[in-house]
C-alpha cells in the first residue's frame, strides 16, 4: 500500500498587526505538532503566496480600507504524509503505574 497525502495551508496575517504579532514559527510548530499528534509526517513546507491578480488587489484594498493595520498574507503550505495503519498514536504516562489490557 502507498502512504496517504495532505495538505495543509497556515495563513498569516499581514499589515502591521501581522508585523507585530504574528510568530511564523510558532504557527508551523503548532500545525506540525498537531499533524504528528495524530500519525502524519511533514514531508516538505514550502512558502505560500498568491498568484492571483484579484486575490491581490483584494487584499490591497483591505489594508488600505484598514488604514494598513490588517490584511491576510501569505502563509505556508505542509505536505503531510501517513504510512499505511498510521493513524493517530497511544500516548502513554510517563510516569506512574500503567495498565496492561
Amino acid at each position: 500500500m502507498s502512504a496517504t497525502n495532505k495538505v495543509v495551508r497556515i495563513a498569516l496575517s499581514g499589515g502591521l498587526i501581522g508585523l507585530l504579532f504574528t510568530n511564523p514559527r510558532r504557527a508551523l510548530d503548532k500545525a506540525i505538532n498537531d499533524a504528528n499528534a495524530n500519525g502524519w509526517r511533514c514531508h516538505q513546507i514550502l512558502p505560500h503566496s498568491e498568484r492571483n491578480l484579484l486575490v491581490v488587489l483584494l487584499q490591497l484594498v483591505v489594508l488600505l480600507l484598514t488604514l494598513g493595520m490588517w490584511t491576510w498574507g501569505a502563509g505556508y503550505i505542509l505536505l503531510l504524509e501517513q504510512k499505511p495503519g498510521g493513524g493517530a498514536r497511544q500516548t502513554t504516562p510517563r510516569s506512574g503505574p500503567q495498565l496492561l489490557q
